[in-house]
């Protein structure tokens, strides 16, 4: 059985207990002291143990035993560039820059009107962030990835609906110049070219990309090849676009070496009648239908050939590399449509204004372009 003393002190001591216990409530109520509710909100506001990716400004502990905080602006792409995040500390506006100006938030924290409290004033950044070049291989080559869709805006081909909406503004005598050489644009009086020229097949969002060769394969024969316009008087062989062959290689070699030899001394348009009159014969079928074939026909008879350099006994060496490729130039340029001479015609025959041949009376006489006179025949082939 306890004391009386005792059992007082027990009293005493549980009525002390229990004041305490109804400051500490009351307290808990009128100061607000922080609940674990309260603290774990703080804490994640504050960012304790921050991560920087989330966030492009936040507040880190300065270190372990001390109560002030940083505030960190790691260098993010932060969007925005018309207003400043602003703080004002101890009545005073502070402006925080980094190496860019750091914007898009007007928040602000005010000292006095949150007394110790601390509120982070950083907001989300996107984390839609810029794909670089290696990501976006890696995007790209993964097999669960939509192609398509980083590609959409690159499409190789064009769209048929919005070529044909673009040539409403566009004329064929755009393409007149594409790929023509500056020294022979004067002469030149065709909008198109053969599609076996590609040197001119224009490369621009009016054309759709196509194979040279793909008109050979349709019912048209004719589709895309240049065939001369004629003229009272021209022969039906003129109808006739040139074999593919002439556009080879080997074939231009053979025509640029006899305008080279038979006319570099020329203007370009003495040039330009020389390769038609070579061209005429491959068409005509009284010759043989490859440029080689005629160029060098009869070079086995010394001076009695079609055309004297190949048969004059003096070896054929390129001296003037320039000329030379004036002379492709021609070839390329009379071969593929773009230059045609209508004085010169369906003239299979020329010669030079210092000799007079006897044959040339039996032929009719197209026109005189420098030092050579261009003449075609009455029935087509040999009169």
């Amino acid at each position: 059985m306890r004391s009386k003393p005792k059992a007082a002190f027990e009293r005493r001591s549980s009525n002390g207990h229990r004041r305490v216990l109804a400051i500490l409530g009351a307290s808990w109520f009128v100061f607000g002291f922080a609940s674990p509710t309260g603290i774990q909100g703080t804490k994640s506001e504050l960012g304790i143990a921050p991560m920087p990716d989330r966030w492009a400004v936040y507040v880190e502990q300065a270190d372990t035993c001390s109560h002030v905080k940083d505030l960190r602006l790691p260098s993010a792409a932060i969007p925005g560039d018309d207003e400043n995040l602003d703080l004002v500390l101890g009545g005073q506006r502070v402006n925080l820059r980094a190496d860019r100006e750091v914007s898009s938030t007007s928040q602000r924290v005010v000292e006095e009107a949150k007394k110790p409290r601390l509120v982070s004033v950083a907001y989300r950044k996107n984390l839609e962030t810029a794909v670089g070049e290696q990501a976006l291989a890696s995007r790209l080559l993964s097999s669960g990835t939509d192609a398509s869709y980083f590609l959409r805006g690159f499409s190789k081909q064009a769209d048929p609906e919005m070529v044909a909406g673009l040539s409403t503004f566009h004329s064929p005598a755009d393409d007149r110049l594409a790929g023509v050489p500056a020294a022979l644009a004067d002469l030149v009086n065709n909008d198109g070219a053969d599609i076996l020229a590609t040197a001119y097949a224009p490369k621009d969002e009016f054309h759709a990309s196509s194979n040279a060769f793909a008109a050979l394969l349709g019912t048209d024969e004719t589709a895309g090849r240049f065939v001369p316009p004629t003229m009272e008087g021209d022969h039906d062989w003129m109808k006739q676009p040139l074999p593919e062959s002439v556009f080879s290689t080997a074939e231009q070699k053979c025509l640029a070496t006899a305008i080279f030899f038979e006319a570099r001394g020329e203007e370009v348009r003495g040039q330009a009648a020389v390769a038609q009159v070579i061209l005429n014969r491959v068409r005509n079928p009284a010759y043989p239908a490859s440029a080689c074939d005629v160029v060098y026909q009869n070079d086995s008879w010394i001076n009695k050939c079609q055309f004297s350099f190949a048969c004059d006994g003096i070896p054929d060496v390129i001296t003037d590399r320039r000329a030379y490729r004036l002379a492709k130039d021609v070839a390329m340029a009379v071969t593929g449509g773009k230059i045609f001479l209508p004085e010169v015609a369906s003239s299979t025959h020329y010669y030079a204004t210092y000799v007079s041949p006897r044959w040339a009376r039996s032929m009719e006489r197209m026109t005189q372009i420098g030092s050579h006179i261009f003449l075609r025949t009455f029935g087509g082939g040999w009169s």
